[in-house]
């Protein structure tokens, strides 16, 4: 990183905040994300206020209205076209049920890049409605943007992709797709999960109509929370297929105020939420994501890249198989070792991926293996020192 700081937080700053980092080597993100003191104290008076019966419901409602507002401004959206989810499973289920689909539709996807959670709510949408699933194979390790493009049509109702893939971690370029799909109507749902709070996200400029995100990853907050951001002039045309408290609108009724008639859903994406909310998820996110606004999104965004691509240029000096070959303008925040033939279960995993981990581990270096590569993934936390080590701890491994 050449000008710029060995890391986004000076050294003691970074033991302070994330204490994982004084123990391990901690390149592992795309698995879980670490969280702060910050982040970890921050819910404690929630945790007691439960502990001495004192009830702080509405306070914490309020709250989490403040959570969605943070959350918006994050990923440049506005407050009304975000939904709270428990993980972005749900937020791609909450819009592929809410579509209201008609034989011979279609669904673009690619599988062999997906999480399975952005592949089972399309089976079950074919299943249930008879669509279409467009299967597209991936370029070289890389979402087809190209193949695509051209598998858009009138019939495509919903085109689903990730920002950055599980593995080998390749940038999606979003924008040719959105200007296909608002060509012909079809709805871009990302799933965001290993981008968002590492990469810098602005849904307009990378034209999405839908977005899911959990918040255990990049967002570096707790398990069984999420956010769905859904654009509001679709928002406002979908029906959800679940419906709850705070779905509906009922003006200044308090929330067990009876229904018995039919309500108005909520106006824009909140209509999405069901049931009850989170509240340390919500309260920790809040909190991650202020320390990270206070960086910059586009300054982690920055720092991680460059990371990353001193790593991939370093580990393919020492001759390792690295997925992309020399970085470029698909780099973001991961790093993969291995054969892309391993996508598809055409070869099996190299020995080395498994080898290499256990070595890394050894040497209390945290990294994970998916679908046969050897995957590196970094955050705000990681320093050019830390990669410099990796790099020689693989020389040390190969000799």
């Amino acid at each position: 990183m050449t000008g710029m700081k060995r890391s986004l937080l000076p050294l003691n700053v970074l033991r302070q905040e994330f204490p994982a980092t004084q123990n391990y080597l901690y390149m592992d993100v795309a698995n879980q994300g670490l969280i702060s003191r910050t982040t970890r104290t921050s819910f404690d008076q929630h945790l007691d206020n439960r502990l001495h019966g004192d009830n702080d419901e509405l306070p914490q409602l309020r709250d989490v209205e403040k959570t969605r507002a943070r959350f918006a401004q994050f990923v440049g959206a506005d407050k009304d076209e975000v939904a709270i989810t428990k993980n972005a499973s749900e937020g791609i289920n909450i819009i592929a049920n809410a579509i209201d689909w008609r034989p011979g539709d279609r669904v673009v996807l690619c599988p062999q890049l997906e999480h399975a959670n952005n592949i089972l709510p399309w089976l079950q949408v074919k299943a249930l409605h008879n669509i279409e699933l467009k299967v597209v194979e991936p370029d070289n390790g890389a979402m087809p943007v190209d193949a695509i493009v051209d598998a858009i049509s009138s019939t495509t109702r919903v085109v689903a992709v990730s920002t950055a893939t599980m593995v080998p971690g390749f940038r999606t370029m979003t924008k040719p797709i959105a200007e296909a799909c608002r060509r012909f109507g079809a709805f871009l749902l990302a799933d965001g999960t290993q981008s968002v709070g590492i990469l810098h996200t602005d849904v307009a400029e990378m034209g999405l109509d839908g977005l899911a995100v959990s918040t255990v990853k990049g967002l570096m907050g707790l398990y069984g929370s999420g956010f769905l951001y859904c654009r509001r002039q679709w928002a406002d045309r979908l029906n959800p297929a679940y419906l709850a408290r705070f779905s509906v609108d009922l003006g200044n009724a308090p929330e067990s105020a009876p229904i018995l008639n039919a309500a108005k859903l909520r106006d824009g994406a909140p209509r999405f939420d069901v049931g009850h909310y989170n509240f340390p998820g919500m309260i920790a996110a809040y909190a991650s994501m202020g320390q990270m606004l206070e960086i910059g999104t586009e300054a982690i965004d920055r720092h991680v890249t460059a990371l990353a691509a001193r790593l991939a240029a370093g580990l393919l000096d020492l001759g390792l198989p690295i997925c992309g070959g020399a970085p470029g303008k698909h780099t973001g925040s991961i790093v993969a070792a291995g054969d892309v033939a391993t996508l598809s279960g055409a070869k099996a995993a190299p020995p080395f991926v498994q080898e290499l981990q256990n070595y890394l581990a050894k040497n209390k270096v945290l990294v994970s293996s998916r679908r046969g590569m050897l995957r590196f993934s970094l955050h705000l936390y990681n320093t050019e020192d830390q990669v410099d080590r990796v790099i020689d701890l693989t020389k040390n491994w190969l000799k």
